[in-house]
């Protein structure tokens, strides 16, 4: 849809991804457009699904990351992200865990890229200070965040830690695209 020149996303699904080579979490939200008079404006964004892809630590890179893959197709296929955004690696304890992040993160973007997914990504501290106004909050100031911007029922709804980082990076995203006006 053409508002005043410009192309706008009726809907807007974002998947967000905490890359793991045990765990990888995943979070998908949508943002549903109001229309304003002649114009359309962001709506709230809309949980749509979160959750973890577990692999054994005991099989071999290339068989987690064949199972991130396999899970991710599906994934992609079931919810139709239109845009992705992911963790950034900007300091890692061990130099190791930093390359087989890095692997896990190649695999997620070349799924994007197969797909025709724009990638955009964020690092840690700027994901908190969007959620929580502080850049070295703890993972339960984001996690409690998360359920107030996407009015979750947190009870009910038992999110992992990867899970909840991933839907946190959809709502950086979410929160980058309004401040910068990329056609949300």
């Amino acid at each position: 849809m053409k508002v005043c020149g410009q192309t706008v996303r009726i809907n807007m699904r974002i998947i967000g991804i905490d890359p793991g080579t045990v765990s990888c979490g995943y979070g998908i939200i949508e943002v549903r457009n109001k229309k304003l008079q002649n114009s359309l404006i962001p709506g709230s964004p809309v949980y749509i699904t979160a959750g973890e892809i577990r692999m054994n630590k005991k099989d071999t890179l290339p068989v987690r990351l064949k199972a991130i893959s396999d899970s991710l197709k599906t994934i992609f296929n079931e919810y139709k992200p239109s845009q992705l955004c992911i963790e950034k690696i900007f300091y890692h304890k061990s130099i190791r865990s930093a390359f087989t992040l890095g692997s896990t993160r190649g695999v997620v973007m070349l799924l994007a890229a197969e797909n025709a997914i724009p990638v955009f990504e964020y690092n840690p501290t700027e994901l908190k200070m969007t959620l929580t106004g502080y850049g070295r909050a703890q993972k339960r100031q984001v996690k409690e965040m998360v359920t107030r911007i996407l009015h979750l029922n947190s009870s009910r709804l038992n999110l992992s830690e990867d899970s909840t980082d991933a839907l946190a990076l959809c709502i950086c995203h979410i929160n980058s695209l309004t401040r910068y006006d990329l056609n949300v």
